[in-house]
Formats: structure tokens, C-alpha cells, sequence
């Protein structure tokens, strides 16, 4: 009797890792044939616009799998589909629903800003075949459930040692999906960041340069903006914040002026106004929002910054050496 039990035991400790071990395979599969064969993005008939092919995945919910997340640490994946050199600093837009995500990478070390929408697997998707399996640094731009769905997922595979965020006026449930998470981990460090905290990313210095203050009528200023300053060039990541807020940073004199600047709001018409065109300077914008605002773009161009957009481009990717900062096509 006895050890009929110790094999049915065995047998079922075997099942359920190869289960999980067949799920991941699967996935991997299917995101080696998206990148290889249709390059993970699709274009709208009508509009032209690209858009992933993975989002019928988004109703797996994959932290219900426990340990899977030894499984990502260990797999091996193609990463010449979305690659970030391990050299250098590399900010990538990934492409994440209705929402922003952007992947930091300095010489190695990374940053996530943003889940977007979903439950998060074409974002994880993204990830790995970026060659990322783990992640140092996690930022929760807003609560809005559109720009952190996926990063629940996201802090279950890869946690990271810190997650920043903002202690939201309105904390709904993708929010507090999160926070449980974190909770649940036990490693993440959790931190409420406040204007002009600094922290060291490889060789890049990652500075919270916004909210200037909190809260707002308007809760969407009261997301995080970032400046990532690697060698002599820098980027700024802007959250949903509006043009008032954008406006609330000039005045804190926040160190605005960079190379290139992701826009707020992923180039909608409530952000990115003239005054912080001007105090930021881009030589480089990029426009997230699947739909790009004709009028936001008019200011970029007119201020001699060359305009990005995810409508043409896709995910859109920007490289440093510490002296030059240019979009890798």
C-alpha cells in the first residue's frame, strides 16, 4: 500500500510539471511562429494600423500556474525579434493594448514602465523575446486600469526588486491586483517615489521628475513621469499627465530638456503643449497611441523634432551609446 501511494504521489508531482512545462513550450511556440512568421503584427485592412496578433491570450491568466516563473527564468528564447543589447541603454515601446509599456534596458539592468491593458501575456510576450527574463525595476505610471492591467503577470514571472507607484486617490481593481501581488511576492520593495528621487539603472540615472505635486482634480496628473539620463544623452517617459500638469512641471523647473521624449498620453491632444515642447527640446518624439493627434504632432515637427509614431512604426525603439541617441529601425 505503501508504495502505491509513493507512485501515485510521484505520478502526480510528474503530470503536473509536465503540464506546466507543456503550456510554456506552447506559448514559447507560439511566439517563436508570431515573431518569425508574422513578425507579431498585423495591420488593420481599413486604417493600416499594426497591431499584435496575440491578444485572444490575454483571458489566460498564467499566475494561476504555480512556480511557472522558474520555467521563464530558464527557457531560452529567440531574441533577435524585439533584442535589446546588453551594452549601451535601450528604450523600447512595447505594444500593450489600449495602453503604454516601455522597457528600459542600461547595459543589462532593466526597467518597465507601464503594463498597459490585459491580463499581460503579449506583454510578457514582448519580454522574452526582447531577452528579458528578469527585471530590477518596475514603475506604475498610473492606477488607471489601461496602463498597469499587465503588470500584475509581469511582477509574477519576473519580479523585481523595487516597484514604484503612485498611492492612488481611486484605487480600483487592477490596482489593487497589483499591490496584492507585490504583497504576495514578499521581495519587492514597494516605494511611493516623490519629485526628484534618483536611483542608478547600470550605468543610466533614472530620476522621478513628476508629479510636482499631488493630488490633482484631475487624477491623471497625478502619474509618474521619468527621466532617464545615460552618458550625455536622455530620454523622458511621460505618464497620462495633462497639459496643466505638464505646465505644474515647468514651473518646479524640473530638468526638462532631453533628446527625446516619449509623450504623454502616447501623443494625445490633452498633453505634449507648446510650453513643454519647448522646454524639453526633442531632437526625437515618440507617439504611442495607435491613432496618432495630427495637431500634437504639428507642434513636435515644428519644434525640429523628428515624430515617431506607433501607427507607422510599430514598436519603436531608441539606442545610446552615452553620446548619441538615435531610433533603430
Amino acid at each position: 500500500m505503501g508504495r502505491s501511494h509513493v507512485k501515485k504521489r510521484r505520478h502526480g508531482c510528474l503530470t503536473g510539471c509536465l503540464l506546466k512545462i507543456v503550456l510554456l513550450l506552447g506559448l514559447t511556440a507560439l511566439l517563436f511562429v508570431g515573431a518569425c512568421v508574422l513578425g507579431f503584427v498585423q495591420n488593420d485592412p481599413v486604417t493600416g494600423a499594426p497591431s499584435l496578433t496575440l491578444d485572444g491570450l490575454e483571458q489566460l491568466d498564467l499566475s494561476q500556474l504555480p512556480d511557472i516563473g522558474a520555467f521563464v527564468q530558464s527557457v531560452e528564447l529567440p531574441t533577435w525579434a524585439y533584442g535589446v543589447s546588453r551594452t549601451g541603454l535601450t528604450v523600447k515601446t512595447l505594444r500593450a493594448g489600449s495602453g503604454e509599456a516601455v522597457l528600459v534596458c542600461a547595459d543589462g539592468y532593466t526597467m518597465l514602465l507601464g503594463g498597459g491593458s490585459g491580463m499581460g501575456v503579449t506583454l510578457v510576450g514582448q519580454l522574452l523575446l526582447s531577452g528579458v527574463r528578469h527585471l530590477n525595476a518596475v514603475v506604475a505610471m498610473s492606477s488607471s486600469a489601461s496602463q498597469i492591467g499587465g503588470l500584475p503577470l509581469a511582477i509574477t514571472l519576473m519580479p523585481p526588486q523595487y516597484l514604484l507607484f503612485q498611492d492612488s486617490q481611486t484605487k480600483g481593481a487592477a490596482y489593487n491586483r497589483l499591490m496584492a501581488q507585490a504583497e504576495k511576492s514578499g521581495s519587492i520593495q514597494r516605494i511611493v517615489p516623490e519629485q526628484g528621487l534618483s536611483f542608478a539603472l547600470g550605468r543610466a540615472q533614472v530620476t522621478i521628475i513628476g508629479p510636482a505635486h499631488t493630488p490633482h482634480t484631475d487624477e491623471r496628473d497625478d502619474s509618474l513621469s521619468v527621466r532617464v539620463d545615460y552618458g550625455q544623452t536622455s530620454v523622458l517617459i511621460m505618464g497620462e499627465i495633462t497639459q496643466a500638469g505638464e505646465q505644474e512641471l515647468i514651473t518646479s523647473r524640473a530638468p526638462l530638456d532631453a533628446d527625446a521624449l516619449i509623450c504623454a498620453q502616447g501623443g494625445g491632444e490633452d498633453a505634449t503643449c507648446a510650453a513643454f515642447v519647448q522646454a524639453v527640446s526633442p531632437s526625437i518624439a515618440l507617439m504611442t497611441a495607435r491613432e496618432a493627434e495630427n495637431t500634437t504632432r504639428i507642434r513636435l515637427t515644428r519644434a525640429g523634432a523628428q515624430v515617431y509614431t506607433a501607427q507607422e512604426h510599430g514598436v519603436m525603439t531608441l539606442v545610446s551609446d552615452g553620446t548619441t541617441m538615435q531610433v533603430r529601425e
